[in-house]
């Protein structure tokens, strides 16, 4: 197999169009795997590409490719990805024995390093420099953790079944990596889907903030494989993700470039039309910021905030504790609410607290997180709350503890004859809620009691038919 270069000599001021020029330009081996192309300030082409198992690199001289093995170290160099400095000194990202690595050229020999190594990392990365030639990279992180659960499933009525194993990428992430000067920063961008962030492309915008285009992959309802395409950039101080097309199966194979207003344009594969296809943003801004708060209260944390843009279709607060990755906890709230309370906060547990805008058309942008925040607990009271009442079919029991500790709810009438023992355990502090199936009660007053070790409460509740 060869690795074969490709360019075209454009004739100034002649009436033909030219015609390629192509060139063999490495056949040692099997060679021309997962090439990247730049060209320096003259002209010349730089070439990254991947040679029987090692990271190779050529450049023309002006008279002569000159070819070399940067890292011959495991099995390495898949998805490269290349970019010249100012000096036209190349700089690689690329994938190693499950890392993310990066060499460059300093002018005397290559200087190498792996900068992530936690998990099967490093796939589908894209490089770029920013003004001081530091590099940034997108790139993907892909979880092993069972692959016992492998079944055939159809892709669409377009193809035939595929073996595909939902649990073997069971946490595949987008992330990101920057040098600061002093050492590599690590981010992950996008956690939202079993399976997001393969075919990554980053363009760093005018202010050297990074946008990335890249897949989601899914099975829908019907266990048909999907896959979307979506969009990243940083806003200065958090990721903004959008869905940006999910007609099918599409996203794979991404290519981004921002136009001279910092706008992203996106060419892609439509794998059930076996097309290529475009996208570039167009319309109103929508939320282009948000500033977050979370403070605690009596009741738990409540978080505010205030956004710069538009008013979206809806929000939704999310949660994380120490590294974990955000998980939803609210409902969709109202594109007009300003604030919300979590009232399931743990006693001495630190949580963050993220926000996500949903756009009319389905475009989501993740704004936080917020300062760490610790729900001190000690000043919740028992509390206890039934409804609706009246109530026909079944009812809710909220109750909230001060504390640990054994609790007992019971269904009195009127009476005072006890209909039901609901509860009888121990139960942690905090918020807790339960459906009760009052069907077969006769329509009536009902008190519902809540005893615990800090006290006990009574509540009235009306069956009716």
């Amino acid at each position: 197999r060869l690795l074969v270069m490709f360019f075209a000599l454009a004739l100034a001021g002649a009436a033909s169009a030219g015609e390629w020029q192509i060139e063999t330009v490495d056949s040692e081996g099997d060679v021309g795997k997962y090439t990247s192309l730049a060209l320096e300030s003259s002209g010349r082409p730089h070439i990254s590409y991947y040679g029987d198992g090692h990271l190779k690199y050529a450049s023309w001289n002006g008279s002569s490719w000159w070819i070399e093995t940067v890292d011959s170290v495991g099995d390495v160099c898949e998805y490269t990805s290349l970019a010249l400095d100012d000096s036209d000194y190349p700089h690689i990202s690329y994938g190693g024995d499950g890392a993310l690595k990066y060499a460059r050229w300093n002018g005397s020999s290559w200087q190498i390093q792996t900068v992530d190594s936690d998990g099967d990392v490093g796939a589908y990365s894209s490089l770029a420099l920013d003004d001081s030639d530091y590099p940034h990279i997108s790139y993907y992180y892909a979880s092993y953790d069972s692959i016992n659960d492998v079944r055939f499933s159809p892709r669409d009525d377009y193809e035939a079944p595929v073996l595909i194993t939902p649990d073997r990428y069971s946490r595949g992430y987008l992330k990101y990596a920057h040098w600061n000067g002093s050492s590599w920063q690590i981010q992950t961008v996008d956690s939202t889907s079993p399976d997001v962030g393969m075919w990554t492309s980053l363009a760093l915008d005018f202010s050297d903030r990074p946008n990335i285009s890249y897949n989601l992959l899914y099975w829908d309802e019907y266990e048909l494989r999907r896959g979307a395409l979506r969009y990243a950039r940083w806003n200065g101080s958090s990721w903004q993700t959008y869905a940006v097309d999910m007609a099918g199966e599409v996203g794979e194979f991404t290519s981004l470039a921002l136009d001279s207003d910092g706008n992203p344009r996106v060419s892609y594969y439509d794998v059930k039309h076996t097309s290529l296809k475009y996208a570039h943003w167009e319309g109103g801004p929508g939320v282009e910021d948000a500033e977050l708060s979370a403070n605690t209260c009596d009741e738990g944390v409540l978080v505010g905030w205030t956004i710069t843009g538009d008013v979206p279709a809806s929000f939704t607060v999310l949660r994380s504790v120490g590294e974990s990755e955000p998980t939803t906890v609210s409902g969709a709230l109202p594109g007009t609410a300003v604030r919300w309370l979590d009232t399931k906060a743990e006693a001495g547990v630190e949580y963050c607290y993220w926000l996500e805008a949903v756009e009319e058309d389905g475009t989501v942008s993740r704004f936080g997180p917020t300062e760490t925040v610790t729900f001190p607990g000690a000043a919740r009271e028992i509390d206890l709350a039934v409804y609706p009442s009246p109530a026909s079919g079944s009812f809710t029991i909220d109750y909230t503890l001060p504390g640990d500790g054994r609790v007992s709810i019971s269904l009195y009438d009127l009476s005072g004859r006890r209909i039901a023992t609901v509860l009888d355990g121990e139960m942690t502090a905090g918020r807790h809620d339960f459906s009760y199936d009052a069907s077969a009660l006769p329509p009536g007053v009902y008190l519902v009691r809540l005893a615990t070790d800090s006290g006990s409460l009574t509540r009235r509740v009306v069956v009716a038919r």
